[in-house]
Formats: structure tokens, sequence, C-alpha cells
């Protein structure tokens, strides 16, 4: 017997991802081993439908500009050697890529 539900042509289940007729959103997330949750499993998230109220606010555009700048200046003015250096320090311990790092410090102004 199938008893999968579904909301109007969508079947609800383990690997839903989007939102619907903005009422709910759902979300598919692996456990990481924290909060409660078991390393590997996949997990169903269903939570209320909203729009962030940050996605508009003006204090954010400042590190829009310097976000896009950043992904620009990697993508175009750093050689294979700058980036390859990032990439180096980064192995150090922290856990993220040079591009990721590159970014940060951008925004930062450590650049």
């Amino acid at each position: 017997m199938n008893t999968k539900i579904s909301f109007g042509n969508i079947t609800l289940g383990f690997a839903v991802r989007r939102s619907i007729q903005k009422l709910w959103t759902y979300r598919v997330r692996r456990g990481n081993g924290f909060f409660g949750s078991n390393v590997g499993e996949r997990y169903q998230d269903k939570y209320s439908y909203f729009v962030p109220t940050s996605i508009t606010n003006t204090q954010s555009e400042t590190y829009r500009v310097l976000y896009r700048e950043a992904v620009s200046n990697w993508k175009s003015n750093l050689t294979e050697e700058e980036k390859r250096e990032y990439n180096v320090r980064v192995q150090k311990g922290m856990h993220m890529s040079g591009y990721n790092l590159y970014i940060k410090e951008y925004i930062l102004g450590l650049i």
C-alpha cells in the first residue's frame, strides 16, 4: 500500500526541498553528529514559510558590494600562484577553502 502524502502535485517525503504556496518550507540536511543527529543520516525539516527581513536591509548593502568585489578580484585579478598560496594557508587547521579565506580577508579589509 502506498501511503505517500502529497500537497498539490508535489509528493512530500524524504527529499522535498522547496517552499509550498508560501505556507511551508522543506529542506533536507545530512546529520553531522551535532544537535542530536546521526552522522550521515538524512533528515527532512519542515518549517513555516518566511521572508527574512535582512534581504533588503540597507546596512547589508556595503557587505554585498564588498562580496561582489572580492569574488570578481578572485576570478580575474589573482594569479594561479596567489590562489595556490591561499589554499596552502588554509591547510594549517582551518576548515575552509583558499577562496573562502580570500573573501573573508577582503571583506574584513585585510587585503
